[in-house]
């Protein structure tokens, strides 16, 4: 099992590849501002290539944008508080500079890592395990959205459902965002919720992962309580945030 130092190491070496920045800018005491470089071994989203976008993780932010914005983001952004990046009144400022090159703020969400010192989680119905091909049955059912993306860049390898008899009660899947991070996603069919179903198949699910070699992490936004009380009871930590742009309809 990995230390949480070696999970954050492995971590930072990705957001190193995914914003075109150097280890050491993690150690900063400023924030770092560079150009949004396309690097091999990224995380490939539908953002990829987009006009401005920021990771915050250890209380400094690598803001990676196109080069008009470049000289803006340096006088603006490389003192400014991380921890308080994400809020309205940093955002605003972003957000109008962004609109005059024909984008805007598109997207915020946290992320999460595992604990390494949580203990092994039992299931607490019966579950049913799928590999990458069993998934694919999946592609067109529209009850499990979050647990599985169906993207090439990000394919579906892993997934574990409670089921009650041929009853599918929620399903947990994890795509695999890069060589060595695997994102998980979740549904609870809402008859089943309230049960504590969607933690215990993250938990599960989680710990496969990390016995296949992989750091699972988990996303979600500010205001989805639930998600975020299910990736802390699955043993997850908040680790960083990220936001990015997108051109304007």
């Amino acid at each position: 099992m990995k230390t949480k130092t070696e999970i954050l190491e492995i971590t930072k070496n990705q957001l190193a590849l995914d914003y075109n920045c150097q280890l050491s800018d993690f150690k900063k005491n400023e924030n770092t501002i560079v150009e949004n470089k396309l690097l091999k071994g990224r995380r490939i989203y539908d953002s990829d290539g987009c006009f401005f976008k920021v990771v915050c993780f250890g209380g400094r932010a690598i803001i990676s944008t196109s080069p008009e914005m470049i000289t803006w983001c340096q006088d603006k952004l490389t003192k400014y508080d991380a921890a308080w990046l994400f809020e309205y009144p940093a955002l605003r400022p972003i957000d109008k500079k962004l609109q005059e090159f024909g984008h805007e703020i598109a997207d915020c969400h946290h992320y999460y890592l595992p604990k390494p010192d949580v203990g092994e989680i039992k299931p607490i119905t019966d579950v049913k395990w799928y590999e990458y091909e069993d998934i694919l049955q999946f592609e067109d059912d529209d009850r499990f959205t979050e647990a599985f993306v169906f993207d090439k860049n990000s394919p579906d390898m892993l997934a574990v459902a409670a089921v009650e008899g041929n009853k599918i009660m929620g399903m947990a899947g994890a795509s695999s965002d890069s060589e060595t991070l695997w994102q998980i996603g979740i549904d609870v069919l809402p008859e089943y919720r309230g049960r504590g179903i969607g933690t215990n198949l993250v938990g599960l699910l989680k710990d496969e992962i990390l016995k296949r070699g992989k750091i699972p992490f988990y996303g979600t936004v500010e205001s989805h309580i639930y998600s975020q009380n299910i990736a802390v009871n699955a043993g997850f930590f908040p680790a960083w945030a990220e936001l990015h742009s997108k051109a304007m309809k």
